[in-house]
């Protein structure tokens, strides 16, 4: 098996991924493991806060230059074998997010096993919508500093409750793995705003994925759908506003203007595609995705990146290329200009908070990873990010060029 595989294997077991880990020791009733990452980052300009997903209200830049915490984040846990079939696991981590560094539990479990074909989960579950999104956390498991921004920036959903089933089978060469979940949203995602949060709570999530592995190659297709329990609070007096009927009396467009912004019973569908390759020093990744969304909150976008290592011994340098694009920029429903000035500027505000909501950004990385031990490693990465929207960035300022240059350095470990 190559090394990489080998790595991720090894993160995987420390997920609780592995059927094989507890099962391979009677003895030992608990297992406790854990991971962490102390990370460093500069950014070349204070005119915007550069963040490494859509949970984090400032980042790196116009809040601090240089910043200890955008990715540092220290996670445990414990797992407990019942008997050979049956296993639970908790885990918890702290990362910056809505709650700054307060403890998260992102995974609280029940596995049931009864054949090695087929794998049954309830509880507290990882979102993989994406290959590698459920260990994106663990910095020790793949060879960035941090994934690609502009493809895993905007995913605003790291765990659920409910339940999910994977079923295995032995196909020519490989595994052929399919997995299909369902359940509830728990988390809340920052606005970019102090204070305010769009909240995600009991927000129905299903979907699955289909997988091909190799010694060498890792196949997906993935598709999930996640339907809106709740409104925006900072737009429902707005909303209200648009659905009057003295105002839809000589304004008409304005309650579609309202539907078309508004979040409740709203579907977000996120459909992937990826490729990894691992074989001898080569190491390769080609994902894909989509995320169509009824809201203009949050406009349909597509993303990609392609990243290429190499390893030398301990050392792995590498490339990414990721770029995040806007499907379309059409606004179906405008308030009309020279009605009052007041309508005027409501119309030109609500218009530029919508287009504040579109996703266009490229990034090109370098970097080189240092395997330090079997355990631990080291990473040095340079980003040149260039963004034509504000969609994965906060705290722009005006007159910022949308170009920033990051220099991140970060250690990684598990236990």
């Amino acid at each position: 098996m190559s090394s990489r595989f080998s790595r991720l294997l090894l993160s995987f077991s420390l997920l609780g991924l592995s059927t094989q880990v507890l099962a391979a020791d009677d003895s030992t009733a608990f297992t406790v493991s854990g991971f962490g990452t102390l990370g460093l980052v500069h950014n070349d300009t204070r005119n915007v806060d550069i963040v490494r997903d859509l949970t984090q209200n400032n980042g790196v830049g116009f809040s601090r230059q240089t910043d200890f915490g955008m990715d540092s984040n220290f996670g445990i846990q414990v797992n407990k074998r019942v008997n050979d079939n049956l296993d639970t696991a908790v885990q918890i981590v702290s990362r910056r997010s809505t709650n700054n560094f307060q403890p998260d539990v992102t995974w609280a479990y029940a596995r049931y096993l009864p054949n090695d074909n087929l794998q049954l989960r309830a509880g507290r579950l990882g979102f993989d919508v994406y290959l590698l999104a459920d260990s994106r956390n663990v910095g020790y498991s793949y060879q960035w500093v941090r994934p690609p921004i502009d493809f895993f920036g905007s995913l605003i959903i790291s765990y659920f409750d409910g339940m999910d089933m994977v079923v295995s089978k032995q196909l020519g060469d490989g595994i052929l793995r399919s997995k299909v979940f369902a359940g509830v949203a728990r988390e809340k995602t920052s606005t970019g705003n102090p204070g305010e949060f769009l909240s995600l709570n009991r927000s129905r999530l299903l979907g699955g994925h289909l997988e091909y592995q190799t010694q060498s190659w890792i196949y997906r297709i993935g598709y999930a759908e996640l339907k809106f329990r709740n409104e925006f609070p900072p737009l429902q007096s707005l909303l209200d506003n648009l659905r009057s009927p003295f105002l839809n009396t000589f304004i008409p467009s304005a309650a579609g203007l309202a539907r078309d912004v508004s979040l409740e019973g709203k579907k977000f569908k996120y459909l992937s595609a990826g490729i990894a390759y691992d074989q001898g020093p080569l190491q390769a990744q080609l994902m894909l995705n989509q995320l169509s969304s009824e809201s203009l909150l949050f406009p349909t976008n597509k993303a990609a990146y392609l990243t290429v290592g190499y390893r030398i011994e301990q050392w792995t340098p590498y490339f990414t290329y990721s770029a995040s694009r806007p499907v379309d920029r059409k606004i179906p429903h405008r308030l009309p200009v020279g009605i009052s000035p007041e309508i005027d500027m409501l119309g030109a505000g609500i218009n530029e908070a919508i287009d504040n909501q579109f996703n266009h950004q490229t990034t090109i990385s370098l970097g080189l990873r240092y395997d330090l031990t079997e355990k631990s490693n080291i990473k040095l990465q340079y980003d040149r990010i260039n963004s034509s929207d504000y969609f994965l960035v906060r705290n722009n300022q005006p007159g910022w060029n949308g170009k920033a240059n990051l220099i991140s350095i970060a250690y990684n470990f598990i236990f």
